[in-house]
């Protein structure tokens, strides 16, 4: 293996150890080699610690004069809650530097390349950069669109079912599932249900807390007809709750909820009769939630693949069959067989008696 990638991975696997704790910002990693020995490693843990540039460059004791830096992502230019990494680099005595992606972020976009290259540092740009894409694809989509990058969850049978016929739906998977499921929420900034689930099942979404911050809990709900009695309604003084509603609801209903300590109710236009889910995420990206869980039923998981707002699928899928009318993925369905939503990088796994699979979505036409 070329040493130069051998050093790029090793930096990736650094960036990876804080895998979803990082938002809003992304996860990168860097290592700094002198020698043809790596001697100063670090990595961004959250949001506020020092950036992974800063991280490698503190872990080294001795001078770094000619040593040379990888780093997966452009490093930043501008000061935020940390001074801007490429003047560290600069006065580090670094005197070159490779990149394995541009950070499209337009406080960086190329900033950071350019300020380090005007100090006569040598750059390079692109080793691993479909890797790096991939480690922060939620970050990406989410700098680039302002919209969260979404992950569908569904439970069903082995026949694509979530209910028997009296509704019923616990529990369809094993209870080695249902604990994976709990370590997975720590992994999202918010979690997202529909009307339909708070009523039918009225969850409380507390479990499972995010590693370093508290996770929201959403309610999609076109006419607002969840109860105010509910568990998420209860708990939301301790974790917040954000319901997504239209024009149906009444004011007075929209008020109620709005002077419940911890609800907060965001009013879009409808479409088609529904809460337009671009118009609602557009404004959860803006309160800064970049990563978001959606679970629920089959209404809910419909209307996220007839907008083509899902990036990514995991179905846990128990080996029972259950028949009947309540599918996993409702909506209004694909025109014909050429049309269906194709996975790509799809991985397999086992959970007692079910079988995960996940996938995330391929482009569209």
């Amino acid at each position: 293996m070329d040493d130069h990638v051998k050093y790029m991975r090793t930096a990736l696997l650094l960036a990876a150890k804080a895998e979803d704790r990082t938002y809003p910002n992304p996860m990168v990693g860097a290592v700094i080699v002198a020698g043809g020995k790596i001697i100063g490693r670090g990595y961004h843990r959250k949001a506020g610690c020092d950036h992974a540039e800063i991280a490698a460059i503190k872990s080294v004791s001795g001078p770094l004069a000619g040593a040379e830096m990888f780093v997966t992502l452009e490093p930043c230019a501008h000061y935020g809650k940390t001074p801007p990494c490429a003047q560290v680099i600069i006065k580090s005595g670094i005197r070159k530097v490779n990149v394995a992606m541009l950070d499209p972020n337009p406080l960086v976009s190329g900033r950071g390349v350019k300020a380090l290259r005007a100090c006569g540092i040598s750059v390079n740009t692109g080793l691993l950069r479909s890797r790096a894409y991939r480690l922060n694809r939620k970050y990406l989509k989410y700098i680039t669109t302002g919209l969260p990058y979404v992950t569908v969850k569904l439970a069903q049978s082995i026949d694509g079912k979530i209910a028997a016929r009296d509704g019923s739906s616990k529990w369809i998977t094993c209870a080695s599932s249902r604990k994976y499921v709990k370590k997975l929420r720590a992994c999202f900034d918010a979690i997202c249900v529909g009307a339909n689930t708070v009523r039918a099942d009225d969850p409380s979404l507390l479990a499972g807390t995010k590693r370093g911050r508290g996770i929201s809990r959403i309610v999609v709900d076109s006419a607002l007809r969840i109860p105010l009695s509910s568990n998420l309604v209860k708990t939301a003084r301790s974790a917040p709750l954000i319901i997504g509603t239209t024009e149906f609801a009444s004011a007075k209903r929209v008020e109620k909820f709005r002077n419940v300590k911890g609800v907060e109710v965001i009013v879009t236009k409808s479409k088609g009769g529904k809460v337009s889910l671009r118009a609602f995420l557009k404004k959860l990206g803006q309160k800064g939630i970049v990563n978001i869980l959606v679970e629920g039923g089959g209404e809910i998981a419909g209307s996220f693949a007839d907008e083509a707002l899902a990036d990514e699928w995991i179905f846990f899928i128990a080996p029972k069959i259950i028949g009947g009318d309540h599918a996993s993925v409702k909506g209004k369905g694909v025109r014909s067989v050429m049309d269906v939503i194709k996975l790509k990088d799809v991985r397999w796994e086992g959970s007692g008696d079910d079988l995960i699979v996940r996938g995330r979505e391929c482009l569209r036409a």
